[in-house]
C-alpha cells in the first residue's frame, strides 16, 4: 500500500502528460489545417477578383482568410469564435499577407487582435519581396502571387506543473504556444 501511494503520483503525471501530448498534437494539426485553408480561401478569392473586376481588395482578402481560419479553429479550446461576424476576438491570433507583383497589400502582418509576446512569428512579420520567395513557372516572366497566413494559438494543458530542479534547470508546463505559417499560390495562370 505504501509503495502504491509513492508511485501513484508519478503514474498520474505520466498518464496526464501522455494525454496532454496527444491533445497538443491534435491542436497543432487543427491549427495547421486552419492556416492552410485560410490561405487557400484567400487565394481563390484573389482569383475571382482578378477574373471579375481586375482590381484587388486586400482588406476583403484578409477578412476571407481570417474568417476561414476562425471557422476551422472554432473547436479548439480557448478559441473565441464569434458566429455573428465569423471571426475570432482574441484567439487564435491571425495575420495575413498577399504577396503579388503589385505589392499593393499594405496590411501585411496587421491583426485586429492583440499579439502576445510569445507569438514571435506574427510580431516579427516582415514582408519579403515576392520575387525572392514566390514560385515561378517555367518560362514565366514574373513570379506567381501567393497568400501567406500566420497563426498563433495558446493551448492550455490539463495541469500546470512548475518544478525547480538543481543547477538552474526547471520544468514548466502550462501554456503551450502553437504557431503555424502556411502559404498558398494563386492558381490563376
Amino acid at each position: 500500500m505504501v509503495e502504491f501511494a509513492l508511485v501513484l503520483p508519478l503514474l498520474l503525471i505520466l498518464l496526464l502528460g501522455i494525454a496532454d501530448f496527444g491533445r497538443v498534437f491534435a491542436a497543432g494539426i487543427t491549427l495547421e489545417a486552419a492556416a492552410r485553408n485560410g490561405a487557400e480561401a484567400a487565394a481563390q478569392e484573389y482569383t475571382q477578383m482578378i477574373r471579375g473586376s481586375g482590381s484587388i481588395d486586400y482588406g476583403r482578402l484578409h477578412q476571407v482568410a481570417v474568417n476561414e481560419v476562425c471557422h476551422e479553429a472554432r473547436a479548439l479550446p480557448n478559441t473565441t469564435f464569434d458566429a455573428g461576424t465569423g471571426s475570432c476576438e482574441s484567439m487564435p491570433v491571425i495575420a495575413v499577407c498577399v504577396h503579388d507583383t503589385a505589392l499593393g497589400d499594405t496590411g501585411c502582418g496587421t491583426t485586429t487582435q492583440a499579439v502576445p509576446a510569445a507569438c514571435s512569428s506574427i510580431a516579427g512579420w516582415s514582408s519579403p519581396d515576392p520575387a525572392d520567395t514566390a514560385p515561378v513557372l517555367d518560362g514565366a516572366s514574373a513570379p506567381l502571387p501567393y497568400v501567406e497566413v500566420r497563426t498563433c494559438y495558446r493551448f492550455t494543458t490539463l495541469f500546470n506543473l512548475h518544478l525547480s530542479l538543481p543547477f538552474s534547470a526547471g520544468l514548466d508546463l502550462g501554456d503551450v504556444w502553437l504557431q503555424r505559417d502556411r502559404m498558398f499560390t494563386v492558381g490563376d495562370y
